[in-house]
């Protein structure tokens, strides 16, 4: 006996059959969403920068892109990419499109000079009484207590404002003020490692401002710190940039 070589039945063959052949029609047919009309293009949402990406100088801001801006000089912006690397250094170079940001604050000690910014968020009404003694000129000699650092007297003056951002661990290249009380008022400059104290003991002063960071910011630092202890009293001027 020779067993058959397929048995079966007939009808679920038959239905077989023909799921395969719907399968393979639909296969080469395009899919859609059932019921929801036709596709409509949507634009990309707003690209959020600043403090949304952690960075805690930046402004949070929604940006979109917008044609048709114009650069510094009123020129219609170009499309593509545009290599700046050549630009880095160039100040006041011709093609040079914008502007250094202004300073808050300009220092001069002898013939070194110095960029500063006002720490206005943490020491608003400090900055304010600062501001109204501005632009100032005098000297500014050197530290008798607190260490590396440098200081302008104010003697009887004092400056109507309480501890505000204050601190007795000051860091090289801020700008402080003690506005009077135990000890007389000054202004402290440090240059390298001090912490504020008078013939009293430890004090505590306002941070107002900081230099800002360039080059060769802390070698100048150095350098007026050098000056004012083996030189003397040096000259200075605080005014807004």
């Amino acid at each position: 006996m020779v067993a058959p070589g397929h048995v079966g039945d007939p009808d679920v063959d038959r239905e077989a059959g023909k799921e395969a052949r719907v399968a393979a029609d639909l296969e080469f047919e395009p899919v859609g969403a059932r019921d929801e009309g036709p596709l409509e293009q949507v634009a990309d949402p707003p690209v959020r920068v600043g403090q949304g990406l952690g960075h805690p100088d930046w402004a949070l801001a929604d940006v979109e892109p917008v044609e048709a801006h114009h650069d510094a000089l009123g020129r219609p912006a170009e499309l593509g990419v545009e290599d700046v690397g050549r630009d880095r250094g160039l100040s006041g170079a011709v093609g040079q499109r914008y502007s250094p940001l202004m300073a808050d604050l300009q220092i001069r000690v002898g013939d070194l000079n110095f960029s500063a910014r006002w720490e206005a968020a943490d020491a608003p009404a400090t900055v304010a009484a600062m501001r109204a003694l501005l632009p100032l000129e005098t000297k500014l000699i050197h530290c008798r207590w607190s260490g590396e650092s440098t200081w302008v007297p104010f003697g009887d003056f004092r400056l109507d404002v309480e501890p505000e951002n204050h601190t007795s661990h000051p860091s090289p290249g801020q700008l402080l003020i003690y506005p009077g009380g135990i000890s007389e008022c000054e202004i402290l400059f440090p240059y390298g490692s001090c912490m504020f104290s008078s013939k009293v003991g430890q004090l505590w002063c306002n941070h107002f401002a900081t230099i800002e960071p360039d080059d060769d910011w802390q070698e100048r630092l150095r350098e007026m710190g050098r000056r004012v202890l083996w030189e003397g009293a040096q000259d200075i001027r605080i005014a807004e940039g």
